[in-house]
């Protein structure tokens, strides 16, 4: 006799369970309607998964034959893209890039971590790998400098600093130094750049100046630190980080007497006693005390008025002859109301106490002033 598959004597025992007999019409009837449904919800059960796995095996062909095309030299990626040149796209990747050329429809410098071109229109657009960096010439994409030096610079007026060793030198279009001896590498100069034939190198004392193409210094190593502004000017720093500023050609413009200088029309700059002055671009003073605003200054008379609203008696309030005025980095100076300054902004705080003396906080203690700005003596 021909055994039951387990499908089969399962379903015999879930019939017996609720008290069926296949000996009898109706236990037949409901075994068959049992079997059948069991072979239905199966048949279900089956050809979903076949669905799924066909799926699943499209999915994966799918994702590598995409993965394929994208891998192919042909291949652009529609995103990350840029146009260093007409016919040359940067492709940026999150590890890593490339150049393609759209004339020959086909990748060129593969392995490009990223670019930086230059700010005045250069032919040679540095690049890194990810470890050196080297030149290519961004009309055709073709690698001039291979990727050799540690770090570079973008070129600028015709020639680029890069470092080998710890040690800058400035290279031309094909990649030959131009000076007799290189300098030595420091992180507090921002970028090796030329700017009006001037670019900021350290020297053996460990300051910095300013060289020419040649490798001459034309601002001898003196400052801690240089930095050249969108505007054209140098702006340097002495050993205690206080400001000047340089001309674009190197002459001194202002010496390193400032606490604070920027641009904005004109050159604004505060001096180490607070004081505000405005100079155009050629030099010339504008402004020689120039400030954020003017405040009024009052003080307590012996008169009393009473005020009606709060049911109150006060002390009734009168102008002093000066006022304060405030400069940008918030210290204080008296002014008379022609506009003449009496004192530099030297204070924190200024208070009237009578109609010409004034209390004057100062970082080293209070004092009393008059009108001329003479000192009447110190708060106890």
């Amino acid at each position: 006799m021909k055994k039951d598959s387990a499908l089969k004597q399962a379903a015999r025992w879930v019939a017996k369970t609720f008290g069926y007999k296949s000996e009898t019409r109706f236990g037949k009837i409901v075994w068959r309607v049992f079997a059948a449904s069991a072979s239905a919800i199966t048949l279900i059960f089956t050809v979903i998964l076949v669905c799924e796995v066909v799926d699943w095996a499209g999915r994966v062909h799918h994702v590598r034959k995409c993965r394929r095309e994208k891998d192919a030299p042909t291949y652009l990626h529609k995103y990350g893209n840029s146009y260093v040149s007409p016919y040359i796209v940067h492709h940026s990747d999150y590890d890593s890039g490339y150049l393609y050329d759209m004339q020959q429809r086909r990748r060129i410098l593969t392995g490009i971590t990223w670019i930086c071109e230059s700010d005045d229109g250069d032919s040679l657009t540095f690049f890194s790998n990810g470890k050196k960096r080297g030149y290519f010439n961004r009309f055709t994409g073709k690698v001039v400098i291979p990727a050799q030096y540690d770090k570079a610079w973008v070129f600028s007026e015709g020639v680029a600093c890069v470092m080998e060793k710890n040690q800058i030198q400035v290279i031309d279009h094909s990649g030959k130094p131009l000076l007799d001896k290189p300098f030595a590498f420091t992180p507090r100069i921002d970028t090796y750049c030329f700017h009006k034939g001037l670019c900021p190198m350290m020297g053996n004392n460990e300051c910095i100046g300013l060289i020419d193409k040649q490798g001459h210094w034309v601002v001898e190593p003196k400052y801690k630190d240089i930095d050249q502004q969108e505007e054209g000017f140098w702006k340097i720093y002495d050993s205690v980080w206080n400001e000047g500023l340089l001309f674009p050609d190197g002459r001194e413009f202002l010496p390193c007497e400032y606490s604070n200088i920027y641009f904005n029309d004109n050159i604004f700059v505060t001096t180490l006693k607070h004081l505000d002055k405005v100079y155009d671009y050629e030099g010339n003073l504008v402004n020689s005390c120039n400030f954020r605003r003017i405040e009024p200054l009052s003080y307590e008379t012996d008169e009393y008025v009473f005020d009606e609203y709060d049911g109150i008696t006060e002390r009734k309030e009168a102008s002093a002859h000066l006022r304060k005025y405030m400069s940008s980095d918030y210290y204080y100076g008296l002014i008379d109301t022609d506009g003449n300054i009496i004192t530099l902004p030297s204070y924190r705080d200024i208070e009237a106490v009578s109609a010409d003396r004034y209390l004057c906080f100062g970082p080293e203690g209070a004092v009393i002033l008059n009108d001329k700005g003479e000192e009447c003596g110190k708060k106890p």
